[in-house]
């Protein structure tokens, strides 16, 4: 399924992956066709329309058709998982939901429905334009499609829409607070959103984490209403990176003591904090070391299959890293789960990447960034992974109009969710556009920097050390360099080390992560990037049209540069058959 549990028992629930209709007529318009052609083309769902040769190169609006039979009538709820760029979906003809932002989920509910089939049809865009978020000629590539799960489950008139729950930590049932003295009590408080199709309905609302279960008899309006739980979760294990512990919570709707619906998630209680120059999990520094990862693939775009996440991530963990940054758009859920189970953090970003004020004041974008970034916390606020929420990226952060922008996004963030941290990445010091007036809104700053690669000089160590003093001049806050690197094309190899080559990557990591490595006031830093990867219409002119910054290519081959990270971070000896 599209997760890695079950997130109900009580609902009839099935995905509607597989093959549907697909064309690309009617061109650039935004009315249903009356009737698909008769000749139109199969396509899997999920996937990336530009991951088939056949639609390699297609911009623009593309429709897809399937139908659906119900054995009987009810009412189901049909969920999108995400839907690249924009997406407006029709039920049996008639137009049910619109959504803009191709990364975070969607959904609606149609009731009664009648016993029989029924048409299903999706109008997808992945056009770009200067009202749209991304902006075009981002350097990642505009994939277009369905490109994540549909889900369709039945639900009944009344049920769980969905739930957010908080926590508060460090109450110990003896007064200690260590697992000999008892442990540590979670103090919880679950929101419930109840929606009723019906009239006034009498239900117990019931939230169990781990073994303990609260109950509330309450009388649900029609429409719906939002109800709070308050409990204590004695004993609890903390999430850390070393002991990922996960609780299962469960929230049902009960008559007469049985459960009529319900929705289910995990959840890991820690605690995030900055202290100085310091980032803290659970009261201690970490240290992170990461990379950053697009959801790209040669085969399946973005619309990866589970074995290439758990490749992915067991890649990542070998080579000593402990930190994923998700440039720059929310990932997978399910990506999520693994690095939930794995104990690796997640820097979670909405795609504002080289926005300026007059981009901000255009035509409702930053309402649509709000939208966009209230849909990413609301869908991934039970990851323990995820620590921070990432803003903007390399956005004219010198400028009024932008620093008022990140100003409402910082304050909708902590409005939504104030248990983890708010950062951005800047490059204002790399580029040198002037003072940033961006981080004062944030927790700590990520800085993106690309000395002896966007330069005519090599790398070289002073470079980087400058740069550090520089940024921590600036700003009194934890750091992190949240991009760096060097393009290399795989399998190039000279004995002169020059750009594009493997050769040259490798020097380059072995110039600065030493650099990084040996700064105890800096926070961390993520890699640009873990691997090659597809860029849109791509203006730099680069091998392959591709960003050759990976580690490991494509297909995900591990180049020499991939070795010399994994030795310096963890440790181990080179593998001599990367070697140059």
């Amino acid at each position: 399924m599209h997760r890695r549990f079950e997130t109900t028992t009580t609902r009839q629930q099935r995905t509607l992956d597989g093959t549907w209709e697909f064309t690309t007529e009617p061109p650039n318009t935004d009315s249903m066709p009356e009737a698909f052609p008769a000749d139109a083309d199969t396509v899997p769902v999920p996937c990336a329309w530009n991951a088939l040769p056949e639609y390699y190169d297609h911009h623009g609006p593309a429709w897809y058709r399937r139908t659906f039979s119900l054995p009987e009538s009810e009412s189901v709820r049909i969920r999108f998982l995400a839907v690249s760029h924009e997406a407006t979906v029709y039920l049996d003809g008639e137009e049910r939901v619109e959504h803009s932002g191709g990364y975070t989920p969607f959904e609606f509910v149609a009731e009664d429905l009648a016993a029989g089939e029924h048409e299903l049809v999706v109008r997808a865009e992945n056009g770009r334009s200067e009202t749209t978020i991304p902006l075009p000629e981002t350097d990642w590539f505009d994939y277009g499609g369905i490109t994540r799960e549909v889900v369709l489950e039945t639900v009944p008139d009344v049920f769980v829409e969905g739930f957010d729950l908080q926590y508060d930590l460090g109450v110990s049932e003896s007064g200690g607070g260590s697992e000999e003295d008892g442990g540590e009590t979670a103090r919880i408080r679950a929101d419930v959103h109840v929606a009723n199709l019906d009239d006034d309905a009498e239900r117990t609302v019931a939230v169990t984490v781990g073994e303990t279960t609260a109950r509330e008899t309450v009388t649900v309006p029609a429409g719906g209403e939002t109800y709070g739980l308050e409990f204590d979760v004695p004993s609890v294990e903390r999430w850390t990176l070393e002991e990922p512990t996960l609780h299962d919570v469960h929230v049902a709707l009960e008559v007469d003591g049985e459960v009529v619906d319900d929705r289910r998630d995990r959840i890991g209680f820690r605690e995030l904090a900055v202290d100085g120059r310091d980032i803290l999990l659970n009261g201690d520094p970490v240290d992170l070391r990461g990379v950053n990862r697009h959801e790209d693939h040669p085969e399946w775009g973005p619309a990866q299959p589970l074995r290439i996440m758990r490749e992915d991530l067991a890649r990542i963990r070998e080579a000593g890293m402990n930190c994923i940054r998700g440039s720059h758009y929310p990932n997978h859920p399910r990506f999520l789960d693994l690095c939930d189970e794995a104990g690796v953090l997640v820097i979670e970003e909405i795609p504002y990447w080289h926005f300026d004020a007059e981009d901000f004041a255009r035509e409702d974008l930053l309402e649509r960034g709000v939208t966009t970034l209230e849909e990413m916390i609301s869908r991934d606020r039970h990851h323990p992974s995820v620590f921070a929420w990432s803003l903007t990226n390399e956005c004219a952060n010198e400028q009024e109009g932008v620093a008022e922008a990140t100003e409402r996004l910082a304050e909708t963030a902590r409005d939504a969710d104030d248990s983890r941290l708010v950062t951005l990445a800047s490059y204002n010091e790399w580029v040198d556009r002037g003072e940033d007036r961006c981080l004062a809104h944030c927790d700590f700053a990520c800085v993106n920097g690309y000395y002896g690669w966007y330069t005519d000089e090599r790398v070289s160590a002073d470079q980087w050390t400058g740069f550090l003093e520089r940024v921590k001049a600036d700003h009194e806050m934890p750091v992190v360099v949240s991009e760096f690197g060097a393009g290399a094309v795989e399998g190039e190899r000279t004995w002169e080390r020059g750009k594009w080559s493997e050769t040259y990557q490798t020097e380059f990591f072995e110039t600065v992560l030493p650099v990084l490595l040996g700064d105890d006031e800096l926070a961390g830093f993520t890699i640009w990037q873990f691997c090659d990867t597809r860029t849109s219409r791509d203006p730099m002119g680069r091998p392959k049209s591709k960003n050759n910054k990976g580690i490991v290519g494509e297909y995900r081959r591990p180049k020499a540069a991939y070795g010399t990270v994994k030795q310096l971070l963890s440790g181990s000896e080179p593998d001599t058959d990367a070697d140059t």
